[in-house]
């Protein structure tokens, strides 16, 4: 303006006077008293006051601007404070969150561990509960391969027995089977734990970062606060970014948020992976209580076929030797009578010794008659007949001793065929009676084939002459 530009030269001017009035200050002064105009004089004091107004004016201007920047910087950095706090604040109740979540999985996956230990422990227990009955059912086998050969048929206690030691073979496999199972299901529980407790780990580290980040952020948020408070007239609006920032933020954000919900979802298929292991640990375990259970039945009920399979044929034996028995004392009544009937034949043979004599005798006396009276009488037929019938008599009775003889050849061997049967069953019967006495017991950790009393005492019954564990002689 003119203003400006009069200013600046009167500005010259007066530098070129105070010059002057310098090397000269008598010349200076009286130049000076007669070089401005009271015009210029107040045209000169006008100006500077209406430029210390512009002036006045831009610093206020200026002072206003200032204070806006400053009240839109503390609320944009309260603002971002606030944003930053939120975050961190979301972020640790997500962490406390999914730790609480993962540590209640990681107790859950213990329990089911222990439960699953549990089932093993029960298998391995009904395993072992299988080799003393299999134990005794061999020793049983084993025992009645002792029969004497007449007595070694394919009877139903052999097939009961073998029956029974395929059973518990069975369920042996099976129970085996299901503890390689519970072994492969503990391993895969195991390394579920680990994994959660890894991942409960690595949160509780980062946890305790943000709840330090957390902490310094209030106290850095409070120091603020106290050294620039903020307005309290009104919340100025901050001025916004530039476009090209606003959207870099966006995406930055956008990103940001997708790997938070990422890190989420990965714990929530950790977890959920862990309760997929442990509902199947919690099936395998219901089906190995299911196991063990089936396999003791069928276990329980081959030994029961296999007891009564073994009284059957102790009274099948019983009836069977009381029939020889009673078939051997028939015999020997036999024997008896046949005996006497012998002694009464030779009897009868020697009392036959008498007519014979006689007829000898008298024909004999009957020769020295005179050649007249030596005839063909009827007293020489009667005796001749008399002697041929004593001869025939005698021929018979010799002929019935022969066979009466020879029938009691062979009913002496019938009796001791029927005493040899008699023995080898009754060998047979000690033998079933001793497997029935016997029974399935643990002595000192090892298995062992013990005599039950109780068996004992009903086994005694059957035979007096019953002994447990003694070797029948027809049997060694």
């Amino acid at each position: 303006s003119s203003y400006e530009f009069g200013g600046v030269r009167q500005c010259r001017r007066e530098r070129c006077a105070c010059a002057r009035g310098a090397r000269n200050p008598h010349r200076g002064a009286r130049a000076a008293m007669s070089m401005h105009t009271p015009e210029e004089w107040n045209h000169h004091a006008t100006l500077n006051m209406t430029q210390a107004q512009q002036q006045q004016y831009r610093a206020l201007a200026q002072c206003d601007s200032s204070r806006r920047a400053h009240n839109d910087t503390v609320n944009s950095n309260l603002s971002m404070y606030d944003s930053v706090h939120r975050s961190m604040s979301q972020k640790v109740k997500n962490s406390y969150r999914m730790i609480e979540k993962l540590q209640k999985r990681a107790q859950s996956l213990e329990a089911s561990i222990a439960s699953s230990k549990n089932s093993m422990a029960m298998l391995e227990k009904a395993l072992r509960a299988k080799d003393a009955p299999l134990q005794l059912c061999t020793w049983r086998l084993e025992q009645r391969e002792k029969r004497p050969l007449r007595e070694q048929v394919r009877d139903n206690v052999e097939i009961a027995l073998e029956e029974e030691k395929a059973t518990l073979m069975e369920a042996q496999r099976r129970l085996v089977e299901g503890m390689k199972k519970t072994k492969g299901m503990l391993d895969a529980l195991e390394e579920a734990l680990h994994d959660v407790r890894q991942d409960i780990e690595h949160k509780m580290q980062a946890l305790s970062v943000d709840e330090m980040c957390l902490r310094s952020t209030e106290r850095s948020m409070h120091a603020v606060v106290e050294r620039t408070p903020p307005p309290s007239s009104h919340r100025s609006t901050p001025r916004s970014p530039g476009s090209s920032r606003s959207a870099r933020h966006q995406v930055a954000l956008a990103e940001t948020s997708r790997n938070e919900v990422n890190r989420q979802q990965e714990a929530e298929r950790l977890n959920r992976s862990a309760l997929a292991r442990e509902e199947a640990a919690k099936a395998l375990r219901e089906e190995s209580a299911k196991l063990a259970s089936r396999c003791d039945h069928a276990a329980h009920d081959a030994q029961d076929k296999t007891e009564k399979r073994m009284q059957e044929r102790v009274h099948e034996n019983q009836t069977m030797r009381r029939r020889l028995e009673g078939e051997l004392r028939e015999t020997m009544d036999k024997i008896e009578h046949t005996k006497a009937t012998m002694s009464q034949t030779r009897h009868h043979m020697k009392a036959l010794e008498e007519p014979m004599d006689l007829t000898a005798t008298c024909s004999s006396w009957r020769k020295q008659r005179v050649n007249k009276e030596h005839i063909n009488d009827p007293v020489s037929t009667a005796l001749h007949e008399h002697r041929m019938t004593v001869l025939s008599a005698h021929q018979d009775l010799l002929s019935q001793h022969q066979n009466e003889k020879t029938n009691l050849k062979e009913l002496n061997e019938r009796r001791e065929r029927l005493k040899e049967d008699l023995r080898d069953k009754t060998a047979s019967l000690h033998i079933d009676l001793n497997c029935l006495t016997h029974e399935a017991i643990q002595l000192n950790g090892k298995n062992w084939a013990g005599v039950s009393k109780q068996k004992l005492a009903r086994s005694m019954k059957v035979d007096r002459g019953f002994i447990p564990g003694a070797v029948p002689v027809s049997a060694r």
